[in-house]
């Protein structure tokens, strides 16, 4: 429901119940005890508290450490066979006080592995033998890949290698890595073919697994629904391709006068020079087949630091609109954007110019942090994901086009700029995304079209088993309440949590977050206690029924009654989720009144509030306004009394 106060009509003096008002003074004195009683922290997040690596003020503590990993990359694809080759140099450097006795390795293509577990079906043609891995040097040495190392445990989309020498606190340790697979050429579950010379290509080089304060080792089996979590470090990428296919991939092109011929170079540097859009290659360009350096063979060399992934995309037919906005007035830095699409997609013709907007909302008005990396290139592929750098998103549609593009892009700040565990808390990524993606599009393009994610459906499912907490595993959950409870559920409390803040101390809250956590890797409780530390409040009465109690929100409007020349209205609580609200009344003179509550009238615990409005005019009917978007019961939102 589009919501917006309507003009009183005649001079009014409403007086509305003031106890709660009382309560929230109470509340707001002083500073406030934060956390360290009042939610329930589980026994593995415990510890990072008495080891100083997070703090009850939200900030990292004084002793917070994570691990990094570098990654030299160089791979070799084939369009044809699809076959992937690669070679990697990785410097991992143990920055924890622990003694690291393994290491753990993800293998995502193995999630098309034959026989190999998956949250999604198959093309039994996409079913491969998985990652074959043909050489593994830990230090210099040589390890022995085979199912009969006894050192050696393969599991689903990882495997585990025990060290002998073992890395200690402080140490380096390098690892060299051979291997190859073969890419799917449909049944694209965030990464492979588009069409017969299309690639967008992720996930596609063996990593190392986060070793972080929380958890240890984060070695979970990737199924295909739940995200990532990557440690932070600089990659360096090339991709070697056959003459006549551009790659598109994370971080800075290096080598762009190798790979490109004089005429594209220049409407590259062109590009690099403007803010407004730059063609850089139309669908006639492809016809003279002089795009590129006509060698067997071009290397497309890319350099990306403090990042947490790397993708890469090809084409040897796509269109490629680029320009370079700058997003910091302090520094001048700037993004170069890029659009790349297929000329038969007729929406993508708008991205280039949906994202310049975006972009430079995203940097300079909300969140209002500077956009964070050096280049954005949103490819047509056949998902919607998001990467460092890059995004994959499908031919959509004219009215929902706007959305997605906005969508995907936000989370270069959640996850990537922020190091968010997605495996674990989706709700960090997808909901404070779609949350953003909401405010954007009602500010920067109220005539388009956008759905609250999923909410159609999420209608049949609140109250019901399986609308979880906020605070649940999501790697535990499948769809479709994935999608309700990482998506949907999430955005409505950041609807709550921003009207009570107002907007500017919310804006200023989640900037805080984000420059205290920007590199690093944030849980839940760094987040609500971040928010209770710099707007010095109690967050309890709202964080904890939430994220950690299982509720809905279910405002209705229990009666209406004139006592001493006033009507006492009372407003029920019938979920137990606190929420805010519009109460619309309208009068037997066809007038009305809007009066806006916040969700801290919820906040004494009390499940009945009570509004007094002068009975000096008749009231003809009462309706609460869901500015949720999420009340459970809209039958009860409306009370007719004449």
């Amino acid at each position: 429901m589009k919501l917006k106060k309507l003009k009183k009509k005649g001079a009014l003096k409403l007086k509305a119940y003031t106890k709660y008002f009382l309560f929230l003074g109470v509340m707001s004195i002083g500073t406030i005890a934060l956390g360290q009683s009042g939610y329930y922290i589980p026994i593995n997040f415990q510890k990072a508290y008495t080891n100083n690596t997070r703090s009850y003020d939200g900030k990292p503590g004084k002793d917070y450490w994570q691990n990094k990993a570098d990654y030299d990359i160089k791979v070799n694809f084939d369009p044809s066979s699809r076959k992937l080759t690669g070679n990697e140099n990785i410097d991992c450097y143990n920055n924890s006080p622990d003694t690291l006795k393994k290491l753990v390795f993800h293998l995502f293509p193995d999630l098309y592995k034959k026989g190999n577990r998956r949250d999604f079906d198959v093309d039994a043609e996409d079913e491969s033998g998985g990652v074959t891995i043909t050489k593994l040097i830990i230090n210099g040495k040589e390890i022995n890949y085979d199912v009969n190392n006894k050192n050696l445990f393969l599991n689903h989309t990882s495997f585990t290698l025990s060290l002998g020498d073992f890395v200690l606190p402080g140490a380096k340790i390098n690892i060299n890595v051979e291997w190859n697979y073969i890419v799917n050429k449909g049944s694209q579950i965030r990464t492979g073919g588009v069409d017969s010379t299309s690639f967008f290509i992720a996930y596609f080089f063996p990593r190392l697994a986060v070793y972080d304060d929380i958890n240890g080792w984060n070695n979970f089996d990737y199924t295909g629904d739940a995200e990532f979590y990557n440690d932070f470090g600089n990659f360096k990428l090339a991709v070697i391709v056959p003459k006549n296919f551009i790659v598109w991939a994370t971080g800075t092109l290096q080598n762009s006068e190798e790979v490109f011929t004089p005429k594209y170079l220049k409407l590259l540097n062109e590009a690099l020079n403007s803010d407004n859009v730059i063609q850089i290659i139309d669908s006639l360009d492809y016809l003279n087949k002089d795009i590129t350096q006509q060698n067997s063979f071009n290397t497309f060399k890319f350099s990306a630091d403090n990042v947490s992934d790397a993708a890469f995309a090809l084409s040897d037919h796509y269109l490629w609109d680029a320009l370079n906005l700058p997003v910091d007035k302090k520094t001048g830095r700037k993004t170069l954007i890029g659009a790349v699409y297929d000329k038969s997609s007729e929406d993508f013709y708008d991205v280039e110019g949906i994202a310049k907007k975006v972009i430079g909302y995203m940097s300079y008005n909300f969140p209002g942090v500077p956009f964070p990396y050096p280049s954005m290139t949103v490819f047509n592929g056949l998902d919607q994901m998001e990467y460092p750098m890059m995004v994959n998103d499908t031919t959509i549609g004219f009215k929902e086009v706007y959305a997605l593009a906005t969508h995907e892009i936000f989370h270069s700040y959640f996850p990537f700029y922020m190091g968010i565990n997605e495996t674990n808390y989706a709700w960090m990524d997808e909901g404070i995304t779609s949350f953003i993606t909401y405010c954007i599009m009602k500010s920067v393009y109220p005539e388009a079209e956008w759905n609250q994610p999923f909410g159609d459906d999420y209608k049949n499912l609140i109250g019901n088993f399986g609308d979880e907490p906020l605070f649940v595993n999501s790697n535990k959950l499948k769809r479709p309440d994935y999608n309700y409870i990482c998506y949907d559920k999430p955005l409505s409390f950041f609807l709550v949590l921003q009207d009570f803040l107002g907007e500017d101390v919310f804006k200023n809250t989640l900037q805080e977050f984000m420059n205290r956590w920007n590199g690093k890797h944030p849980v839940p409780y760094d987040f609500f206690y971040t928010f209770e530390n710099v707007t010095g409040k109690n967050l309890e009465w709202l964080i904890k029924p939430w994220f950690f109690q299982y509720g809905y929100v279910d405002l209705s409007i229990k009666d209406a009654v004139i006592s001493n020349g006033n009507y006492e209205i009372h407003i029920e609580k019938k979920g137990l989720l606190p929420a805010h609200f519009g109460l619309v009344i309208n009068y037997s003179d066809d007038s009305c009144d809007t009066l806006e509550y916040k969700a801290s009238v919820w906040m004494s615990g009390e499940n009945i509030f009570m509004v007094t409005v002068p009975a000096n005019k008749k009231i003809k009917k009462l309706e609460i306004m869901d500015k949720t978007l999420r009340d459970t019961d809209l039958t009860n939102n409306m009370l007719v009394l004449i």
